[in-house]
This record gives C-alpha cells, structure tokens and sequence, in this order.
C-alpha cells in the first residue's frame, strides 16, 4: 500500500482530533461549571507587565461550581480582580479571608488571615439554560458541518490514490476510514451530550435553590 495512503489516513485522524478539541475547547467557556480552562487566557497587570493568572496566583476549588484564587503577594489582589472581571464580566467575585496555620511547629499554631478571590459561575436560570443549549446547539452543528467538510475532502484524495490499488486494500482502507470517522463523530456527540447534561443539571441545582428559597420566605411570614 502507498505511503501516500496512510499518510493521508493520518492526516485525516488529526484533521477530526483537533476539530473535537476545539469544539471541547468551545463548550468549556461556556462557563457552567468551574472549568481551569476558562482561567487561562487572563492575564492580570502586576507591577506594569502582564502575567498569566497561575503565574501570580494560586488556584483551588471549593466546589464544582467555584474557583478560589489565591494572590502570591496580598498587594495584587484588586489587580487579580479587575483581570478576571475583564475576561468573564459574568463571573461572581467574592473577597474573602481563610485561617491558615503558617507555623512549622503543630505543637505552636500560628494562625493567619489569608486573603483570596472566592470566583462562583453564574447560575443557569431560565434565561441562561436557553442562551446555553442555543449556543451550544450552533457549536455543535458548526462542529458537525467542518467534520463532514474535512472528511469528504480527505475522501477525494483517497479516493484518487486508491484507484490503482488492488480491491482488498480499497476495502481494507474503507472500512478503516469509517471505522476512524465513527469513532471521532462519536467523541463528539458525547462532548455534546455531556455538556446538555452539565447544563439541566445545573439548571436543576438552580430550580431546586429557588424552591428552597420560597418555602424559607413563607416559613418567615408565617412566623
């Protein structure tokens, strides 16, 4: 079999792996849950040069819906601040203080107020669970068109450089390509799936909040 021919499988195989990693990319800025990946392109001001937030900045997790972000040096909080305000407007921000033992003898706690940014994602409410599925819906059939378009131009060149193989590798090929092809389209019907399912859950975290919220403010006037 041609060289040309695998090497041509292989491009193909990357062609649709990168289009699903932009696409798992995509879904992931649209925050719903707190993804690390949403942090990466702010960039904070310190000192009169721009760093990436990790770089100045310790990153945590209380729960899959918030960041907390540490400063390296108290000073840069606000600047912290106003970079992750610039980047995600939608995000919730919090100033917060935690106790920290900073002694190395246990035997001797040292406890010191440690500030940080509490960063919570904002919920899906009614509004906001239609602007997500809308866009993740058009993410996905953009997705879908640029797989299709890949795959049918990298047919055409297989088809030509398969034209003087012999019939069992034209097969052999064939049923390799649809096998490669499944397996990517399948990938990214999951990443799809898996972020509408990230969505009612949220959703649902939001209705059920609301509930609770309602039958405490009737508890109130009651009492």
């Amino acid at each position: 079999m041609k060289r040309e021919i695998i090497k041509e499988f292989d491009m193909l195989g990357d062609a649709l792996s990168t289009l699903n990693a932009q696409f798992s990319y995509r879904l992931m800025n649209l925050c719903v849950k707190a993804e690390p990946v949403s942090l990466l392109s702010i960039e904070a001001m310190i000192e009169g040069e721009p760093q990436k937030l990790e770089e100045c900045a310790r990153i945590g997790k209380e729960d899959d819906y918030s960041f907390q972000i540490f400063p390296n040096y108290d000073d840069d909080i606000s600047a912290l601040a106003k970079a992750i305000f610039m980047d995600h407007p939608e995000f919730k921000q919090e100033m917060r203080t935690m106790q920290v033992d900073i002694s190395e003898d246990e035997s001797k706690p040292d406890m010191q107020d440690v500030y940080y940014i509490q960063v919570t994602m904002p919920e899906v409410d009614d509004n906001r669970y239609d602007v997500l599925k809308n866009g993740v819906k058009a993410f996905y059939e953009e997705n879908k068109a640029q797989m299709e378009a890949v795959s049918a131009k990298y047919d055409a060149k297989l088809a030509t450089l398969l034209d003087s193989e012999s019939p069992e590798d034209v097969k052999k090929v064939k049923e390799a390509r649809d096998k490669q092809t499944k397996t990517w389209y399948e990938q990214r019907d999951k990443i799809y799936n898996d972020k509408l399912q990230e969505i009612e859950d949220a959703h649902e975290k939001w209705r059920h909040q609301q509930k609770s919220n309602k039958i405490n403010r009737l508890k109130d006037i009651k009492q």
